[in-house]
This record gives structure tokens, sequence and C-alpha cells, in this order.
């Protein structure tokens, strides 16, 4: 299957140009006939598939309307094929649009739907491929989808809140660096060039904010070319290797206060999608290992698979959680309450909402001490500033009166 762009007309003579997904030209031709159209040409596009340059992402928005549409138009009574078909031709992703009329077409040749969402190249994740196989086995498509739903909606607002808990504060940090470094690289200079030209004596906070102003214009050029070097071989090591990925996902979860966030939310998103996995029947080792593909932290990742092997080994839920060394003791209790009660997706699920709440409450109070305290550091500074700019406007007026 392959992109395909086409001219046709109309029926009333007009030019029509498009680019669809299509197994070949001549079904791509079929299609534009059933449609009532005059093909003049059609011609493979340059990028040769789906996944090829220019792809776009499929954000969990698309994956939430996809689901609840879904579910709801199976529930209907409405053929899976359809209801696919519909739904390719509503969205606005064209990633996701293409990807729905190559499952369609797969199903169509009698592949299931979830080994249709497996051939997407990493579009749909094993999480969401593994919750399908489920709803399949069970004849139970359409309350899988919902339930489904209801994860990919709840893990998406955890996300938010580390997004929030995060981007607040360095907002405020870039403010912060920019208005000091707008000073030292445009005020400061005028004042030296004033003081100069009078040939002033300056006092020594003057001359010791002068001489730092010099020091960074006269360095500029290589303090951007470090910093950009710098940012690119730290970004290569620390997200395109594996190593510097665990030393990242290490350094994030020992960062004080927020570490603790990261580390609650990460349980949050663990309990919220094991329940849902052992909720469908998946085998719990099983689940442990998808949950690990989808941890998103390689910490928790690692951990997680260290307690899928205790676990095949011969160990209790709790007590591979508790071996792993990583999971705090309250979930483990939960897990233990959930195992010895039979109703462990239950207990998962409010030790998940336990989690969030805890980092709604940190969010809540960092967000309120963190903006008077950036405010109050950057008041100060600006404050020696100033004062050692003005200083020796202030001698040079107290000099004066005394002559006087």
């Amino acid at each position: 299957m392959a992109y395909y762009n086409y001219i046709a007309k109309d029926r009333k003579s007009r030019t029509v140009r498009g680019k669809e997904f299509a197994m070949s030209d001549r079904e791509l031709a079929q299609r534009l006939m059933r449609k009532e159209l005059t093909v003049i040409s059609i011609k493979q596009a340059r990028e040769g598939g789906l996944f090829g340059r220019g792809r776009r992402h499929v954000g969990t928005f698309d994956m939430l309307v996809l689901c609840k549409q879904l579910a709801s138009m199976v529930k209907g009574g409405i053929p899976l094929v359809r209801a696919i078909d519909a739904i390719a031709g509503e969205t606005t992703n064209k990633t996701l649009q293409s990807a729905l009329v190559q499952v369609s077409y797969s199903i169509r040749g009698g592949e299931s739907f979830s080994s249709s969402l497996k051939k997407m190249q990493g579009l749909f994740s094993p999480l969401f491929v593994a919750i399908v196989e489920a709803g399949e086995k069970v004849g139970a498509l359409d309350i899988m989808l919902e339930r489904l739903n209801q994860y990919l909606s709840a893990r998406d607002r955890i996300n938010k809140k580390i997004i929030g808990a995060v981007t607040y504060p360095s907002v405020i940090l870039v403010f912060f660096v920019c208005a000091i470094t707008g000073v030292a690289l445009f005020l400061v200079p005028k004042f030296k060039g004033i003081y100069s030209s009078f040939g002033a004596k300056l006092p020594p906070l003057t001359k010791a904010i002068f001489d730092t102003s010099d020091f960074i214009l006269s360095h500029a050029p290589a303090f951007v070319i470090i910093f950009v070097l710098t940012g690119f071989a730290a970004h290569h090591w620390f997200f395109k290797t594996k190593g510097g990925r665990l030393a990242f996902d290490k350094f994030a979860l020992r960062l004080p206060l927020l570490g603790d966030v990261i580390m609650k939310a990460s349980i949050s998103k663990f309990s919220r999608t094991l329940s849902t996995l052992m909720a469908q029947g998946i085998p719990v080792t099983e689940s442990l290992e998808l949950v690990a593909r989808t941890a998103g932290n390689v910490v928790i990742e690692n951990a997680t698979l260290k307690a899928s092997r205790l676990i095949t080994d011969g160990a209790k839920i709790p007590e591979a959680l508790t071996k792993a060394e990583i999971f705090p003791s309250l979930m483990v209790q939960m897990t233990a309450i959930g195992v010895e009660s039979g109703n462990l997706p239950e207990l998962l699920d409010k030790t998940a909402d336990l989690y969030e709440d805890q980092v709604d409450a940190f969010i809540a109070v960092m967000s309120a001490m963190i903006e008077p305290i950036l405010i109050v550091a950057l008041g100060i500074i600006l404050g020696i500033t100033v004062i050692a700019l003005y200083l020796p406007i202030f001698q040079l007026n107290q000099a004066v009166g005394t002559g006087m």
C-alpha cells in the first residue's frame, strides 16, 4: 500500500486533485469511479508509504476520539469495517486516517482487528493492541474500547499534570534569565559608556557589575556555541542511548521535590495501566511486561520487568513489587489487600486515584511557592544591579553637596 496523487474531473467537469492511501493505482481508480469522478492521472507519491518522511504524530486526543466513536458504533450494531471507514473519512489527522484505511483493508483480507493494528509500525501502543485483542477474544470489543477510552483519559490527565508541574517553574525561570541577560547586555553598557566619558572613579560594586557584563559580551559567541553543542550532545546521550536515558530518569527521580512528584505520577500511571490490563483478563506477567513497555521511565520499566520475572519464578505480586525496590510501601500494601480480597484491579485503580490526588496537591502547593520565591530572587538581583549602576551618581551628588 502507498500514497497516490490523483487528478480527476467531477460531473460538472471541475478538476479535483487529491492524495489517498490505496492498495494500488487500479484500486484507487475504482474507488474514484465509485465517487463518480473521471480519472485523468494517478501517480504514486514520493514519500512511498504511510510512515515515510513527513509522518505526523497521532496524539492522545485523536486516540480518545477513535476509541469513543468506535465503541459507540460497534455497540450500535455497525459492522467494524464500516465503522473504521466512517471514522477514517471524518478524522483530520492524515496519519491516523491512512492507518485506518490500511486497517480496514487488512480486516477485509481476513486479518483480525488486533493483528491489523500490530502492522502499524508502532502507531498503536502494545497496550492498545492488547486490550483490543482481549475484547475480540471475549466478544466484548465495544466494552473494551470504552474502558480503553477511560484509561487513556486518566493517563492523559496525569501526563498533563506532570507537564504542568515542570512547565510553570521553567517559564518563570526562563523569564528570570532573560531579564538578567537583558540588563547585562543592554542597560549596563549604556551606563558604562556614560561613566567612562566623565572619567568617574567607580565604586567596587559598580566595577564588578561592569566587569561581569564585559566578560559576558566578549565571550557571547563562545557561550552560544558551547550552549548549542552541549544541548545537542546532552539530548543525544540522554534520549538516544540506553545508558543516557537511564541516567536521566534516575536523575529526574532524585530531584528535590520534583523527583517526588514524578515518582508519584509514575506510580499512578503504573497502577492505572496494570489495573486496566488485568481487568481485561490478561495474565499478570504479560500485563507487567506491557506496563514496562509503556512506563515512560527506564527506572520504572526495569523494576517492572524484575517484578514480572520474580512472579514467573513463583513469587506473589506484593512480594515481587517489594523486591523490585522502587515501589512505595503504600502501593505494595494496597496491592496485597487487592490480592487477598480477589479484587486487585479495583484496588489498583484506587491506588492510582490516591497518587494522582497527591500529585494535584503537590502541584498546587509548588505553584503557590515557586512564583514568590523566583520573583523575590529576581527583585534582589535586579535591585543590586540598579543600586550598582546608580551608586556613582549618588556618590557624585554627595561630593557636590559636601563641597557646597
